[in-house]
């Protein structure tokens, strides 16, 4: 289960993407998303083994799959995982929460 600090950065993080896309902002690249993406799923204990591969079409899926499964074999434990992402989100809303 993460900690407050997690919770509390994931929702900042998601209403920051919201407020962007409203207005039709610029937000975080393409990289630091998938980053988001992987860390946020080893954070929150999600069984890489049992997630589905997306089909060859699916680029945004095969991405975020891929992204997960480098975080995952290096080996980065849940605690790893909800730190950088932590540290990744507040770098991304200091940039652009504004």
């Amino acid at each position: 289960m993460p900690g407050a600090k997690y919770t509390e950065t994931y929702k900042k993080v998601s209403t920051m993407g919201e407020k962007l896309k409203a207005a039709g902002k610029q937000g975080p690249s393409n990289d630091e998303q998938l980053n988001l993406y992987a860390y946020a799923k080893v954070a929150e204990g999600k069984d890489f083994a049992a997630a589905e591969k997306p089909g060859m079409f699916n680029l945004a899926g095969k991405a975020k799959y891929n992204k997960w499964k480098e975080v995952v074999e290096a080996g980065t434990s849940q605690k790893e995982a909800e730190a950088k992402y932590v540290e990744l989100a507040e770098q991304i809303l200091a940039k652009h929460d504004n």
